[in-house]
């Protein structure tokens, strides 16, 4: 399966409802995928406190759902302290979703709409030890620009339509 192919998904913005079902996915995911998402420890369950911020950030969420199971979230947000109009980026997939091209779909998705809300950079801050995200963005975004912050990396891209018309109509997916 190539990279943009994600069979039987629909992707759609996050609402409250999917509390229970964003929660489920991350108490299933690894402690090293939450900490590559969170940079942080996250309980088993999540606080609701912070399903809540992932659904209602100050930007938009979306899910990925293969049946009624959420397997993927992605969302933007305004970054603090930026004299520009930046939005940070964030993807997280269920670990046995991975390498199908849900990432690049989702984070496509958040870039398109932080784009159209007027974002002039792209954030992205990720552990140095994830390579797979760190292979996404150098794909897709290869004039990212990178500065080391201890363990972490932020990616920092003028905004741009950076996703092909592949990432957000990939076959079987509905978008809504």
């Amino acid at each position: 399966m190539n990279q943009t192919q994600v069979d039987c998904v629909v992707v759609r913005r996050a609402c409250g409802p999917d509390a229970d079902g964003l929660a489920a996915m991350l108490a299933g995911l690894s402690d090293l995928a939450l900490y590559f998402r969170f940079q942080a420890a996250v309980g088993r369950p999540p606080r609701p406190g912070l399903i809540d911020h992932l659904l209602q950030p100050a930007g938009a969420s979306y899910v990925a759902e293969r049946g009624p199971v959420i397997v993927g979230h992605a969302m933007w947000a305004w970054a603090n302290g930026s004299s520009s109009p930046t939005a940070e980026l964030a993807v997280v997939i269920d670990e046995s979703e991975q390498r199908r091209g849900l990432g690049v779909l989702l984070i496509s998705r958040a870039a398109a709409d932080a784009y159209a809300a007027g974002a002039t950079e792209f954030l992205m801050v990720v552990s140095a030890a994830n390579e797979k995200v760190i292979r996404m963005i150098r794909r897709h975004w290869p004039a990212a620009q990178v500065e080391r912050d201890g363990a972490l990396l932020n990616y920092l891209v003028p905004a741009a339509a950076p996703w092909s018309s592949s990432d957000l109509t990939a076959p079987a997916v509905v978008l809504v």
